[in-house]
């Protein structure tokens, strides 16, 4: 039986999942791509507006618009 023991250290080795500190939204005005948290994500259903971790307040665009580039203030903040 080639591989056997191959196969049982891969079931034991996890891997780690890679953490989502935000949810990429497309802005509809500007085509940005703000990251927002998933609570103001929430929020942002009910009241047609989004916040991103920079700050502004957006209307989201439809999901499956593709974007121009990501926003720069959303991005630092995201991996700091």
């Amino acid at each position: 039986m080639t591989g056997r023991h191959r196969k049982r250290r891969a079931a034991r080795a996890q891997i780690p999942a890679r953490r989502r500190l935000g949810i990429e939204v497309v802005d509809a005005v500007t085509k940005l791509a703000h990251q927002v948290s998933p609570e103001k994500l929430a929020t942002g259903r009910a009241e047609g507006s989004y916040q991103g971790f920079c700050g502004a307040y957006f209307p989201a665009a439809s999901m499956v618009e593709p974007g121009c580039g990501p926003c720069q203030p959303c991005r630092e903040r995201a991996r700091s």
